[in-house]
């Protein structure tokens, strides 16, 4: 089984998100995938700062399982 991870970036001033932004990559496992999203928020808000704070910013990830067909 494979993982994909999925991030939101949100506005707690709008109370709204934007469209889902699936990462490129597939997980071998389920903590690789929890680990990524992690790391990508904070690597989001080091390089977004001054909208972050204006915007109040924020960034809501999942991983979620991929069903592989055998062959």
């Amino acid at each position: 089984m494979k993982f994909f991870l999925v991030l939101y970036i949100c506005s707690s001033v709008t109370q709204t998100c934007g469209q889902p932004l699936e990462y490129n990559s597939k997980f071998e496992d389920w903590s690789s995938c929890v680990k990524k999203g992690g790391e990508l928020i904070v690597d989001f808000s080091e390089r977004i700062n001054v909208n972050m704070n204006k915007d109040k910013l924020y960034v809501s990830y999942f991983c979620n399982d991929i069903e592989l067909k055998q062959s």
